[in-house]
């Protein structure tokens, strides 16, 4: 092998290396990037947890005062009724 073919590998072998070492970091960023990322969906899924048991309980809320008004509806309506 040639002093110059020696380095020319030597070049080439050099830049793969820097090549493999800044992939290693975008792979350590990305990997990052994603555990980030599942933290906030844990974040939102509790978060959407916590509003749908206050729809529930709102919708619950509502069934019951609607059975309410209709209790009070009827009986002025009977009240009415009782008053002619």
């Amino acid at each position: 092998m040639t002093e110059n073919q020696e380095k020319e590998l030597f070049n080439t072998l050099t830049s793969l290396v820097t090549g493999v070492r800044t992939i290693q970091t975008e792979v350590q960023v990305i990997k990052t990037d994603v555990q980030d990322i599942k933290e906030t969906q844990n974040e939102h899924s509790r978060i959407l947890n916590r509003l749908d048991a206050k729809t529930d309980s709102i919708a619950e809320t509502v069934m019951t005062n609607d059975k309410r008004l209709t209790t009070v509806e009827k009986d002025v309506s009977d009240l009415r009724g009782g008053i002619h």
